[in-house]
């Protein structure tokens, strides 16, 4: 049972793809993130933070209605299934697409003068158009998650990326100056390159049905309303203190705080590939095996994600000097306090982030919706009345708060539904770094024969 894992072909596949995309986003992303924070001014990355917080925001609702809910239904379905549900997902991701620009255009110049940002509008504008070619470009991503072809996925995700990563490289290598504007539209070229990649991955298995099947129109409907409820919460409640940061002590603090809060994409990698994979898994062992089934799937899964994040926590407790040197440079000292802080949320990350993925498999997309609402209550009440009297530290403060609170709820209801024990995840941890030197062990002793 020990190398279940390990032997499994599924979960070493896929993992290895899975990994592969979650450490090029690390590196494209981290690598993008480390230039532009030094051409930019503080003001200006400010402004670039808030505008993606934006745009996270207005992806989320595509997220919500096409991915979690397509993976479910059509995951073990017949083809002929298979093809109707993608038509009525693909009808719902225009239309949530369409409903999305609409809004962003109406609010994108109450959103600049909520913060102080007038070029923040024209980015938003701007966006709305990217929109478009981010519509199909997902739904290539989610049909390949369907097919588990994770091989797919890394690579039109590494276009993508690495695309971008290039346009600021040169901007950062010669010396020239970027605009908000220009880092937009080599996003917007990036994904549209990345849309033909990923189209070129599945146009065999992209059939739609020739009639619309309105019933599963529906069904798709009210199974990703929760799960677009959930998403978006759980955006807001990520997202929330940057947000009220900028409302309330303007972009440069806004750009401290991010600073600080970028090691979450190094603590990202390993929670992301293990979701990635077993939401997919979940649904299917629930079909096949009944819900008691995936308790054993959740304590290994959240033990797995502890073994990647104990010893990052670690070395930036002891190191946060040199960790914020490295990731912002020595003009955003100011975030080191704040780093110590946010690096003790990654504990929990894990707990929080698959009692979501594993209620949602388990059908119950409406309970996590109404956890994940409660908890960004918590979370905005919290950031207000912290950093009222803290200043910029208090949004760390008042997002543990809430955190606590949320993983409080969700567990409550895991425990009585799934008989989990959220302290075997640690032994599983554990378990990990002793057969992991096993290995290694066994690995060094051939090379010595």
């Amino acid at each position: 049972m020990t190398n279940k894992f390990a032997k499994d072909s599924y979960w070493m596949k896929s993992g290895i793809y899975t990994l592969l995309q979650r450490v090029s986003e690390l590196i494209f992303g981290f690598g993008s993130f480390w230039m532009i924070i030094r051409i930019l001014t503080k003001e200006d990355f400010g402004v670039w933070v808030l505008l993606l917080s934006v745009l996270a925001l207005s992806e989320v609702a595509r997220l919500g209605f096409v991915q979690n809910a397509q993976i479910k239904y059509a995951s073990g379905s017949d083809e002929e299934t298979q093809s109707k549900i993608l038509k009525a997902s693909f009808f719902l991701n225009f239309a949530v697409t369409l409903i999305t620009v609409i809004i962003l255009a109406a609010l994108a110049n109450l959103l600049s003068e909520l913060w102080s940002a007038p070029k923040l509008q024209y980015l938003i504008y701007m966006y709305c158009i990217g929109a478009l070619i981010f519509m199909p470009y997902l739904q290539f991503l989610v049909l390949m998650q369907v097919k588990l072809n994770f091989r797919g996925i890394f690579f039109a995700n590494f276009v993508r990326l690495s695309l971008f990563f290039s346009a600021v490289l040169f901007h950062f290598i010669t010396g020239t100056s970027v605009s908000l504007y220009q880092l937009l539209l080599y996003q917007i070229i990036g994904t549209t390159i990345s849309t033909l990649t990923g189209y070129i991955q599945v146009r065999k298995v992209f059939v739609l049905s020739r009639k619309l099947d309105f019933e599963w129109v529906k069904k798709l409907f009210h199974f990703g309303k929760y799960v677009f409820g959930t998403n978006l919460n759980s955006m807001l409640y990520g997202n929330v203190d940057q947000i009220m940061i900028g409302a309330l002590l303007g972009t440069p603090s806004v750009a401290t705080y991010n600073a600080a809060s970028r090691i979450n994409n190094f603590v990202e990698v390993p929670l992301s590939s293990i979701s990635t994979i077993v939401f997919p898994k979940t649904a299917e062992r629930i079909k096949t095996d009944g819900v008691a089934a995936v308790r054993y799937l959740y304590e290994r899964s959240v033990g797995l994600m502890l073994a990647f994040i104990i010893p990052m926590t670690i070395f930036c407790l002891l190191f946060p000097k040199f960790i914020i040197t490295i990731i912002a440079g020595h003009q955003y000292s100011d975030s080191i306090p704040i780093l110590q802080i946010i690096i003790l949320l990654s504990i929990l990350r894990p707990y929080n982030r698959q009692s979501g993925v594993f209620l949602d498999a388990m059908g119950k997309p409406r309970i996590n919706f109404i956890t994940v609402v409660i908890s960004l209550i918590i979370n905005v009440i919290s950031n207000f009345i912290f950093i009222h009297f803290f200043g910029l530290i208090g949004a760390a403060y008042g997002s543990l708060i809430a955190m606590v609170f949320a993983i409080t709820i969700t567990h409550i209801i895991l425990i009585k539904d799934l008989s989990i024990k959220p302290w075997h995840s640690f032994i599983y941890a554990v378990r990990f770094y002793k057969e992991g030197f096993q290995q290694g062990l066994e690995i060094l002793k051939k090379r010595s024969k």
